[in-house]
Formats: structure tokens, sequence, C-alpha cells
């Protein structure tokens, strides 16, 4: 096995071992992809895998607005209510840290391997749901600002 499959097998265990059909579809999928010779789509995955999953994340999310279930109504007295506005300030606070992520990672790309092992680790004994490596990185941005300002 090439070395640089060595740790997609590793993962595909740790799926196996923790029972994340996830975990387990995505590191099996890049396997046979290149057991198969098709390593030449693996740039095409790395730079817009993301922005498709995002676009299904996003049609599920709007699904009940399609479908009628949630109401213009609703949604203004959602708004309007404190759990509105502090969902509403989430989403800034997510939109900051995002931009920090992105920053983070343009400045200082070699986070991305610990961003991915600490999400891996989530995803295996925690439940956890690989959505969000842009935020990872806007936290671990404000945590290393917090540990950079002491040490």
């Amino acid at each position: 096995m090439p070395t640089g499959q060595i740790p997609l097998f590793f993962i595909f265990l740790l799926g196996m071992g923790t029972r994340n059909n996830i975990l387990i579809s995505a590191a099996g999928i890049l396997l046979i992809m290149h057991a198969m010779g098709l390593e030449r789509f693996f740039p095409i995955l790395e730079n817009r895998a993301i922005d498709l999953g995002l676009l299904f994340l996003t049609l599920a999310i709007l699904v009940p607005f399609a479908t009628g279930k949630i109401a213009l109504q609703q949604i203004i007295s959602f708004l309007c209510s404190p759990a509105g506005f502090i969902a509403g300030i989430g989403g800034a606070i997510a939109a900051i840290l995002n931009a920090r992520g992105v920053n983070l990672l343009t400045t200082e790309p070699d986070v991305i391997g610990a961003i991915i092992l600490g999400a891996l680790i989530s995803i295996a004994f925690w439940g956890g749901i690989p959505v969000g490596p842009v935020m990872a990185a806007g936290i671990a941005s404000v945590l290393l600002q917090v540990f950079r300002s002491f040490f």
C-alpha cells in the first residue's frame, strides 16, 4: 500500500471501529479511487467537494421553506423573540469566526493537518460532524491568539 494511502486506511478502520458511516464512506471512496487510478480527480475533490457538500447541507436546511413547513409569519415571529435575537448574534459570531478561520488557513496553512486530526477524533469518538473546517480554524485562531498573548 502506497505511503499516502496508509493514513486513509487507518481512518477507514477508525470509522469501522466507531461505526461512523460518513467516515467509512469518505475514506473508502478515496481508497477505491486510488485503487482505480483516479487520483487525477483528487484536486477537483479538494477544491470543490466542500462547496458541493455545503450546497447539499444548505438545500437540506432550506427544504422546510420550500415545502411550506415554515411560513414567513413564523420566521418573523421567531426573529422578534429572545431566541431569534440570540440566534442572530450566533450567526454574526459564526461569520466573524469564519473570516478569522480563512485568514488563519491562508497565513498558516500547516494548521489544517491538526484541524483535520481534531475533527477525525471528534467524529470517531464523540459523534462530531465535519461540516466546519473553516469554523474550526476560526476557533483555533481565537485560541492561538489567547495562547500567544500569554506565552
